[in-house]
């Protein structure tokens, strides 16, 4: 099999469809792609929904970070990673008490 160029559907950007991407798109008797790589992974994080950061500061130093959850409507503490880390040193039970020897 030879590599197929086509243009894109939505771009009309020229693009090659590979030999063993042909062979497996046959093999699982699936249809050529009509869409470019970057409109093909641009249709699929539409479909994860859109994400927003939020800056913010640390509740505990007052380092500014991105968070990606509203900070406002949140009820967690906000952390920075030094103070997190420090947190989770602190208050992990696995840590503080770990399994006994057997």
């Amino acid at each position: 099999m030879a590599s197929i160029a086509q243009n894109c559907a939505k771009c009309d950007r020229k693009f090659l469809i590979i030999d063993q991407e042909q062979k497996f798109l046959s093999e699982k008797n699936l249809t050529l792609p009509n869409q470019c790589p970057t409109c093909r992974q641009t249709r699929r994080l539409m479909l994860r929904g859109e994400r927003t950061l939020y800056k913010t500061k640390c509740s505990k130093c007052g380092t500014e970070i991105v968070v990606s959850y509203n900070p406002k409507t949140t009820s967690n503490t906000i952390l920075c990673r030094k103070d997190y880390d420090q947190y989770f040193l602190e208050n992990d039970p696995i840590i503080k008490d770990p399994l006994p020897n057997i």
